[in-house]
């Protein structure tokens, strides 16, 4: 038994030959919306007599009548309560994705390079705060241990470490730091007793271990016999928050840790060398929107 073929669809050439304009289209929506061609033709800026022409011009073009006329306004034909369903949906969604490309038009890119052991332990735990405040800028973080030259990286801020004496360039101090010796409370009460505490490890960042020779031998922490070395803070800080043995680190570091009771310290001893946390940018950058707004909100973070 054979069966029919299918019906062929038009090929959308022949069904955008079918539609009316878009200009046609518009005027039936505003004016199915106000039900009423005076404030119709308000919204569209156009004469009522050019509007009425524009509705008269789409009933032939469809072939039905939209409107019944009445002194008063506007009222649907059962045709033209079910066009106005269409077109409403049809121009809401146009709106929508208009709306979309113009959103990514708008949003712009930062890229912030980041010292690890900062990105870590204080920007990404309040990033949030940002992104919540700024959901049109994108953002790419360069996590690393080591500064690339800020003017020729493409990177639109840096937050690093120094004295904040950077040529041609803003830097917006950050942390007051000082270096401390933390711990875990539990090593903290281990380091009480003379003999338990030479059993302690001393941990160290071995690219930053002035502050920690000058720690050691001092009341109250580790002699230093035993030593385990990182080369990265926010590694040496997560092995002390392990109950591993006693960090030398800047304050601003440990700060969180501190508050939630992960941390403390054994000792009342620190010691300054100097340096600090800074957010950095050349001229040309700061003249950016996202880049000023980013500053902005990070000043927030920075000492009084």
């Amino acid at each position: 038994m054979m069966t029919a073929a299918p019906a062929m669809l038009p090929a959308p050439s022949a069904l955008l030959a079918r539609l009316p304009s878009t200009r046609l289209m518009l005027a039936f929506d505003v004016s199915a919306r106000h039900l009423n061609l005076v404030r119709a033709a308000e919204e569209l800026g156009i004469t009522q007599g050019a509007l009425s022409r524009q509705i008269r011009a789409l009933e032939d073009h469809l072939g039905v009548r939209l409107f019944e006329r009445h002194a008063r306004g506007l009222r649907f034909t059962q045709e033209g309560e079910l066009l106005y369903d269409f077109t409403r949906r049809g121009f809401e969604t146009l709106g929508a994705g208009i709306g979309r490309l113009t959103l990514r038009a708008e949003r712009q890119t930062l890229v912030l390079s980041v010292a690890r052991s900062f990105a870590l332990r204080v920007l990404i735990p309040r990033l949030a705060g940002f992104t919540d405040a700024h959901p049109r800028i994108h953002l790419s973080l360069d996590i690393h241990r080591y500064f690339a030259d800020i003017a020729s990286s493409g990177v639109d801020v840096s937050i690093r470490l120094g004295g904040g004496d950077w040529p041609d360039c803003r830097a917006l101090r950050l942390t007051r730091d000082r270096i401390v010796p933390v711990c875990a409370p539990a090593i903290r009460e281990q380091l009480r007793d003379p003999e338990a505490r030479t059993r302690v490890p001393l941990l160290r960042n071995i690219e930053r271990d002035d502050a920690s020779l000058r720690a050691e031998g001092l009341d109250g922490l580790p002699p230093g016999d035993l030593r385990i070395d990182f080369n990265d803070s926010a590694s040496m800080l997560a092995a002390a928050e392990s109950s591993l043995g006693v960090a030398i680190s800047r304050s601003s570091l440990v700060a969180d840790a501190e508050a939630a009771g992960r941390l403390a310290r054994p000792t009342s001893w620190e010691a300054c060398d100097g340096l600090d946390y800074y957010a950095v940018c050349t001229e040309r950058a700061y003249c950016k929107p996202a880049v000023k707004a980013f500053l902005d909100w990070i000043a927030g973070l920075a000492p009084d």
